[in-house]
């Protein structure tokens, strides 16, 4: 599903939706299509992992988490060599880039 057709719903009252009703992307439900395409599956992809670690106290399924992440940083880091013309390196994507092991 692309992220401007999920979008498109305005985002419920913040007192109408209760703990158990909550899902990330109603943060940003209202915006519409101020986004490339790109962007808004970033945004998608950030609203939807959000609760992760929160999930990850109670269930456990390590090998699937392990699976499943890498591919989507898999996903993510080829996005980025495209956008760098193939010099973009994972370490260009994390919080604190890695310091060099000379």
């Amino acid at each position: 599903m692309l992220f401007s057709r999920h979008f498109r719903k305005a985002a419920p009252p913040a007192e109408a939706t209760t703990r158990a009703e909550y899902r990330a992307c109603d943060e940003i439900g209202a915006i519409t299509r101020p986004f490339s395409p790109l962007v808004g599956e970033l945004l998608a992809v950030y609203c939807h992992t959000r609760p992760i670690g929160a999930f990850s106290q109670t269930e456990h399924c390590r090998d699937e988490y392990q699976m499943t992440a890498r591919q989507i940083i898999h996903h993510i880091l080829e996005g980025w060599q495209n956008q760098t013309g193939g010099r973009g390196t994972i370490d260009d994507l994390l919080l604190r880039p890695r310091q060099s092991r000379s």
